[in-house]
């Protein structure tokens, strides 16, 4: 099967959901998620959800300077929200100047994708546009939900080394812009597979 590189201009038909701890950090992110070409824009509360946007898919957008304690908790709260839509869908850290232990800890702690900044735009949105119109392994375990952690361990010279240290799912979902987040597959896994 051929696989076409991500487009871009996909991200005109999702929104971005802006995550800050203040005003100017907001605004920044806001102006990059106008630069990415994303369809709509808003700064992120918890009591918006998705439901004022046409568009189908949700990113959400967290600036470097949102605390490790205030990463968790919004991914705790959307991972277990009720919502598809907002269980599974991306979430992206924007770290400045990153070392690679800072990369692995953003992955460990769930986002789906992580971003050193200042890079290239147009790099930028098409990792992005990744995260639509492919799988994606998810992991469900009794105290996570969310993209597949050891996926980082795959890209190493060597086989991971990591075994499930518990009985958990792991669920195959895709996002399209047509239909939102599908979960394609779940199947359960024994402890140390």
């Amino acid at each position: 099967m051929h696989t076409h590189p991500p487009d871009p201009d996909i991200l005109a038909h999702c929104v971005a959901l802006v995550v800050a701890n203040n005003q100017p950090d907001t605004e920044a992110l806001m102006r990059l998620a106008h630069k990415l070409r994303f369809g709509d824009i808003a700064a992120w509360s918890p009591t918006l959800g998705h439901a004022p946007f046409s568009h189908r898919l949700v990113f959400f957008l967290v600036h470097f300077d949102f605390g490790d304690a205030d990463r968790l908790a919004l991914l705790k709260n959307l991972r277990h929200s009720g919502s598809v839509s907002l269980c599974y869908a991306p979430v992206v850290m924007f770290l400045r100047d990153a070392s690679e232990e800072q990369v692995r800890a953003c992955v460990e702690m769930g986002f789906d994708e992580v971003i050193n900044v200042p890079a290239e735009g147009k790099g930028m949105a098409t990792r992005l546009a990744g995260q639509i119109g492919r799988e994606h392994l998810y992991v469900e375990t009794r105290n996570y939900l969310g993209p597949d952690r050891h996926r980082l361990d795959h890209r190493a010279d060597k086989p991971a080394q990591r075994q499930a240290e518990e009985p958990h799912a792991r669920l195959i979902i895709r996002r399209t812009v047509e239909e939102g987040v599908h979960i394609v597959r779940r199947e359960g896994v024994p402890k140390g597979h």
